[in-house]
């Protein structure tokens, strides 16, 4: 504003009175302190009046803010209560570069409160500029001195691709903070193994060899976990004759890594050694897959040669014989599993038997399993099942019922006050008031004829936990040996155990387990990827 002030001064010099020089000075004053007012802000909407309380905003994120999300609403606040319609998507705009940025302005309840919402995520580690332009304007019609002008940088981001794509997965992906430590991790898929991280765009420049790459974060990067498949060759393991026994272990394994072969000797045949590609006569035995293989189980027909008997005299199994597992409550497994036998479930239905995809006979009264060699029945099968079923179940009761009650001979009790963990337990009736432990990795010993017998009554658990063993030596045979526990039979991961097991509640299995024996329970029977083997 332009004011021609020499009439004032004009003025000043043709009257020095000293009254009249006080007048002057003050109304100078005023004068200068009315400029300054009008100059503060600009005029108004209504008729010209003139006000100097300016709009002013604050912004969220703030000028030069850092690790911005990029989904990030942009908050206002404004000192004054504004007029909705002012403020809009001409008068608050943002930009990443000369490019804007498309959103959506709203108020809130509050009239000092606004927002901006992007349309779309912004992009990661990235600068944008806001601008508030002066045509954003109070209730009173005031416009700000100025627009407000400002930037800030949203968070940078990791991301990560697999190459090739089968070759494995990865974790560590996403947004950090700038100058974080972040650590991004490459796990190979069977068949393939980690090569290094190298960048998009850079595939010749290793950034870490380690499947674990640890760095601080300094922007976007794009990440690429390489991955190689490895050579990899074929076991087969084949029985001879194909009556005498079934196999394990059969498969593809990467080159170096090591498969484990079992051979499983049907009754009324004896296992005796390996030939073609292995020797020996361990079993299970592990091999170096080095080259593709061809193993042959071989078996012989007859058993050990029978000697005098010792031990308790065992109670009759019944129908109970017949199966490999049989329960009350259900039957359910998972991971690789095979059963030699028959299996079955009474009272409970047939839906109680899971995971072992039961193909039903024409004749309606037994399923099939491809991981069951004989059949497998239910109470709500075809007749005469049920019945059949009803009498096994009883005389799998009647036989742990027995079983628990034998007095003779006189029964060894408490044996390693319960765990028998590197005993060698002659024939006979043992019995203990407490739980019957095995510890991991170590074996028990079972040393007698081939007609000698053991009972082992349990008031409460058997836990047998990882890797341990049972071991029969002198012609010893699974099925004169009867575990009868009163509470669950549990097995950890490649336990190897031999006996009829009469549970009055659950038993369950762990993977790699192998059970010589029965499995006759009273309430369920769960599997992992557990062979069991008939005797």
């Amino acid at each position: 504003m332009n004011l021609n002030l020499s009439f004032l001064r004009n003025s000043t010099a043709a009257h020095q009175s000293r009254g009249y020089s006080k007048v002057h000075a003050t109304f100078l004053l005023l004068l200068t302190a009315l400029v300054v007012f009008i100059a503060g802000c600009q005029k108004d909407d209504f008729g010209g009046e003139i006000f100097g309380n300016c709009p002013v905003v604050t912004t969220d994120p703030i000028n030069g803010a850092i690790d911005v999300p990029v989904n990030k609403v942009i908050g206002l606040t404004f000192n004054t209560d504004m007029k909705g319609s002012t403020v809009n998507a001409t008068t608050v705009l943002l930009k990443q570069g000369s490019t804007a940025i498309a959103g959506i302005v709203g108020p809130a309840a509050n009239g000092k409160l606004f927002s901006f919402d992007p349309t779309a995520d912004l992009l990661p580690f990235t600068t944008y500029t806001g601008t508030v332009t002066t045509g954003a304007k109070d209730t009173l019609g005031t416009a700000m001195a100025a627009d407000y002008v400002w930037t800030f940088t949203t968070i940078p981001r990791i991301t990560i691709v697999a190459n090739p794509v089968l070759g494995g997965t990865t974790t560590g992906a996403g947004d950090f903070t700038q100058g974080s430590s972040v650590t991004v991790t490459a796990i190979p898929n069977a068949g393939y193994t980690f090569t290094n991280w190298t960048k998009v765009g850079a595939p010749t420049v290793a950034l870490s060899s380690n499947p674990s790459y640890q760095f601080n974060m300094a922007g976007n990067i794009d990440l690429v976990a390489n991955f190689s498949q490895v050579a990899t060759f074929t076991v087969l393991v084949t029985p001879n004759p194909l009556a005498g026994g079934i196999t394990t272990g059969s498969g593809t394994y990467a080159s170096g890594t090591s498969a484990t072969i079992r051979a499983i000797a049907n009754s009324g045949f004896t296992f005796i050694g390996w030939s073609g590609d292995a020797t020996g006569s361990t079993n299970p035995l592990t091999l170096t897959v080095n080259s593709n293989k061809n193993v042959i189980a071989n078996f012989t027909a007859g058993g050990p040669i029978v000697g005098a008997a010792n031990g308790p005299i065992l109670p009759s199994l019944g129908g109970a014989a017949n199966f490999s597992i049989l329960t009350k409550a259900g039957i359910s497994t998972t991971g690789i599993t095979l059963i030699n036998g028959d299996i079955g479930v009474s009272p409970s239905a047939a839906t109680s038997i899971t995971g072992f995809g039961l193909i039903m006979d024409a004749s309606g009264q037994f399923s099939r399993s491809p991981i069951v060699t004989g059949r497998i029945y239910a109470s709500d099968y075809a007749a005469p099942t049920p019945a059949n079923l009803t009498t096994s179940v009883s005389n799998m009761e009647t036989a742990y019922t027995t079983a628990n009650g034998l007095v003779t001979p006189a029964p060894v009790l408490e044996r390693g006050a319960g765990n028998i963990s590197g005993l060698n337990l002659a024939p006979g009736l043992y019995k203990w008031s407490t739980s019957v432990l095995i510890d991991p990795n170590t074996t028990v010993t079972l040393t007698g004829g081939v007609n000698d017998t053991w009972v082992f009554q349990i008031t409460q658990n058997l836990t047998v936990n990882n890797g341990a063993r049972i071991i029969l030596q002198g012609g010893a045979q699974a099925k004169n040996i009867m575990w009868v526990v009163a509470g669950q039979a549990t097995f950890g991961t490649t336990t190897n155990f031999s006996g009829n097991i009469l549970s009055k509640t659950l038993i369950s299995t762990n993977n790699g387990t192998i059970i010589t024996g029965r499995l006759l329970a009273q309430t369920a029977v769960t599997l992992i990827g557990t062979i069991v083997i008939q005797p």
